[in-house]
């Protein structure tokens, strides 16, 4: 048609129009995969190969604990045995590993190449400890992850040990102290028992009492007579007072000496009955030691015995479960997971970049009237 021009207008694929246009460049997508599988196959070949071996440990808890309290783990306890792998792990014992196996660390360190070669961790909730060792021949691998385990648990057994020994050594000392104190427990009593006892001086008291009632009694008497014979001094018969005064004054004198003897013994029955109270308070304080002292020095001994028994069972126990094995397939490079890897990966990428042209608008022809067939159209309609 005269004055008629087409022109290509961008129009929207639909999604059945995409997915035809990725089926029909299934070569494209094959090609694709195939590349990046052959690659990653051929470099996986290339690389190093690398061996694994794997020994296993188990944590006891300590024999010494509560026997119900080992029949339940509880969660806190089990993530505080993580502490138990800087053993294995320490910088010291990865360097002698090193030695014996004639690995260098290079530039990076030793640190680096036990990151790399050495793998320990406590499974979570668990009392299993695993460790890994990576080397390029397997018989090496497992030599040094079975050194490492030996060592690592030979070193805490030596901790543990030299805790228990310190604890012994406070025992010791509390042995020490406790047979200390009962021997001048034991001195002082056998001090106190061969003095006066306070039942000697009881009775000695008990005695001077009866003589003090005694003496009583004969100084009453004396004062009696006394009396009796200054009466008769003084009333009676002229050629008798002269008698009678002499014995009026003998009664007067025995009374006097009767009343010192009274004083005396008032006093010694006071004196012993002072050393009656401060015996009885040493014989009670000295038997009250005696029983203190005894029931200490048994308790430390057998805390001692005890704990002498127990020496190097206090700490957790570990032993070896699982020694491990030579590897006998390398755990790396994984050959066919790098390869499915890559071919999906590829895949993955070809189909989006397939998508990515698919969603790019087609162009299809389009009429377009210009003026000059506008106006030819309206004269023809007239």
């Amino acid at each position: 048609m005269i004055g008629k021009t087409e022109m290509a207008l961008p129009e929207e694929r639909t999604i059945r129009e995409r997915t035809l246009y990725i089926v029909e460049r299934w070569r494209f997508l094959a090609a694709t995969v195939a590349v990046a599988a052959i690659l990653a196959f051929t470099v996986s070949e290339f690389l190093p190969r690398r061996y694994t071996a794997t020994a296993i440990v188990i944590i006891d808890p300590p024999a010494a604990s509560d026997p119900h309290a080992a029949s339940v783990l509880n969660p806190a306890y089990l993530d505080s045995l993580a502490t138990f792998e800087p053993y294995f792990t320490s910088d010291t014992l990865f360097q002698q590993a090193a030695r014996r196996f004639h690995l260098d660390p290079g530039a990076a360190g030793i640190s680096a190449l036990r990151k790399q070669i050495l793998k320990v961790a406590v499974e979570h909730q668990s009392r299993i400890l695993q460790l890994s060792v990576k080397l390029a021949n397997p018989k090496d691998a497992l030599a040094m992850v079975q050194y490492i385990t030996q060592q690592g648990i030979q070193a805490s057994r030596d901790a543990s040990l030299a805790g228990d020994r310190d604890s012994l050594a406070s025992v010791t000392q509390e042995l020490a102290s406790a047979r200390e104190r009962l021997d001048r427990a034991r001195v002082e009593w056998e001090r106190v028992a061969h003095d006066d006892t306070p039942e000697t001086l009881r009775a000695e008291v008990g005695a001077a009492i009866g003589l003090l009632s005694e003496t009583r009694r004969l100084h009453e008497q004396a004062d009696a007579e006394a009396a009796e014979w200054r009466v008769r001094a003084r009333d009676g018969a002229a050629e008798d007072r002269q008698s009678s005064t002499v014995l009026a004054n003998a009664g007067a004198a025995r009374a006097a000496e009767y009343a010192a003897r009274e004083r005396d013994l008032n006093d010694e029955i006071a004196s012993k009955r002072k050393l009656v109270a401060e015996s009885t308070a040493q014989h009670s304080l000295a038997s009250s030691e005696l029983d203190s002292a005894q029931r200490q020095y048994d308790a430390a001994l057998g805390r001692a015995r005890e704990f002498g028994s127990l020496t190097g069972m206090h700490g957790e126990r570990m032993h070896v479960v699982d020694p491990g094995v030579e590897p006998q397939q390398p755990s790396s490079p994984r050959v066919l997971l790098n390869t499915v890897a890559a071919a999906l990966l590829a895949a993955c990428i070809a189909i989006a970049w397939l998508n990515l042209m698919a969603g790019m608008p087609a162009r299809r022809p389009t009429v377009v009237r210009t003026p000059a067939a506008l106006h030819e159209e309206r004269t023809l309609s007239r």
